[in-house]
């Protein structure tokens, strides 16, 4: 472009040259002939003409080309991805025409600077979003290429550096899905699937992504972990098969041996004995359903525990008095010993009595016949605790993580024969940590069981 200018400048001055030399001399009233041209002053005139030509030629061309030319190296500039500051070309040129041109640039280039700023500023908060949601997030440009993905897919979905494309990731996961039918089939607008990696059950979501123009641009890769929800609707599944089940043996006992009754011919010895089951059974689904109605209670946090300060001691004296009959029957050694005197604690005394009754009832249930069941009572760490050890049948190891859930009997049908409703260490847990405890069991086979209960002793601010 430099040069094509000067070059049109350089001519055009050449032909102005020649133009006043002529004239110059028809101004003088000569004739023009080859002498008149070549004589000494008309040369000197020439030469003049020719230097002020070249001195003017140079103004020119440089007035137009270095605004040109810094435009030019600025352009490039923003195209590499480089936006420069345009101050330094607007005063660089005199003429309207460059000056116009560059203002207009200029123009241009703020607001593509504007753009530019909106575009990094929306794209860094996508990515702070993408980067602290707990779903994972794959995008798939249209070549199958992973254009961006954030840490929960990494984690949730186990991926390395290496698995980068649409088709190695879907067949590390097992998932049977086509790229080009979520993209371009109208039924397939997206896809959903449940895998398992590892330990956690995960919701996949594929779906087509499009520019303004509706042109396929890729497909969105959205990870969901579900695994609590798994976990909590077969709890749920569980939780009713366990209730019918619990209230189906009993029931049917009742109508069965009421239905002999009423069948007449019996003695009054077995009507006494079938009269017996029947209360029996009515009883164990009464103390059922008062169970389950005390945690529903726990769980619409519909249970207002009244604390106080109260002697632990005290308590667990009392309670060991009064659990020493049950104990007799299986004609168990129950003892109480304070180990360190402990302080007051800040409770529910009448829920710390139930947990402690229905610790001792399970110690007395599961621990043979003759068996030495012991009730601590001290202070550690400035707290109180509680610990009842027995030398009973014992918990396998891989039932204590699970002995806290709901119905969950390490011998169901033993649990079931005692008369245990499979619900007390649910309502003892829900007690001891509404009342700011803690509760921990320890146990082996054939060799004893561990429960070890602290409580605070000071007002919680």
């Amino acid at each position: 472009m430099k040069n094509s200018i000067k070059l049109s400048v350089i001519c055009f001055n050449i032909l102005m040259v020649v133009i006043v030399f002529i004239a110059t001399i028809l101004l003088s009233r000569q004739f023009i002939t080859l002498d008149k041209i070549l004589s000494l002053n008309n040369i000197i005139v020439l030469i003049v003409l020719v230097i002020l030509t070249a001195i003017l030629s140079t103004i020119i061309v440089r007035s137009i080309t270095t605004p040109l030319k810094k435009l030019d190296k600025n352009m490039k500039s923003v195209v590499s991805g480089k936006i420069l500051d345009t101050r330094h070309i607007k005063d660089c040129s005199n003429l309207r025409e460059i000056e116009e041109l560059t203002n207009s640039y200029s123009q241009m280039l703020e607001l593509i600077k504007k753009n530019h700023f909106d575009l990094n500023s929306q794209q860094s908060k996508t990515e702070i979003i993408l980067e602290h949601i707990a779903d994972g997030v794959v995008a798939f440009s249209i070549n199958k290429q992973v254009v961006h993905i954030n840490k929960p897919a990494i984690r949730l979905l186990e991926l390395s550096n290496s698995e980068d494309t649409f088709e190695k990731i879907t067949k590390k996961l097992k998932i049977n899905v086509n790229f080009d039918e979520i993209v371009y089939l109208s039924n397939y607008k997206s896809i959903e699937t449940k895998i398992t990696v590892g330990e956690n059950v995960l919701n996949i979501i594929f779906a087509p992504f499009f520019s303004n123009n509706l042109i396929p641009m890729g497909v969105i890769m959205m990870v969901r972990n579900i695994t609590e929800n798994v976990k909590l609707d077969n709890m749920r599944k569980e939780f009713v098969s366990n209730v019918s089940h619990e209230l189906k043996t009993p029931l049917t006992s009742i109508k069965g041996y009421s239905e002999t009754i009423m069948n007449g011919n019996l003695t009054p010895e077995e009507v006494e004995k079938f009269s017996k089951v029947i209360n029996q059974e009515a009883n164990r689904m009464g103390r059922l359903v008062s169970d389950l109605l005390q945690l529903s209670r726990f769980d619409y946090q519909k249970v207002n525990f009244k604390k106080m300060m109260f002697s632990i001691e005290d308590l667990s004296k009392s309670v060991c008095e009064k659990m020493k009959f049950v104990a007799s029957e299986k004609h168990h050694n129950l003892e109480c010993i304070v180990t360190v005197a402990p302080p007051k604690v800040y409770a529910d005394k009448d829920a710390i009595e139930q947990v402690i009754v229905n610790i001792l009832t399970n110690s007395i249930k599961y621990t043979p016949d003759g068996g030495d069941i012991k009730l601590y009572v001290g202070s550690i760490n400035s707290n109180a605790y509680i610990k009842v050890v027995d030398n009973g049948i014992g918990i396998p190891e891989k039932d204590l993580q699970r002995i806290f859930e709901r119905f969950y009997r390490v011998d169901k049908a033993r649990s079931r024969k005692m008369g245990g409703t499979g619900l007390g260490l649910s309502i003892v847990k829900e007690i001891i940590d509404g009342n700011d405890g803690t509760i921990d069991i320890k146990s082996v086979v054939d060799v004893g069981t561990e429960v070890i209960i602290t409580l605070p002793t000071k007002v919680k601010v």
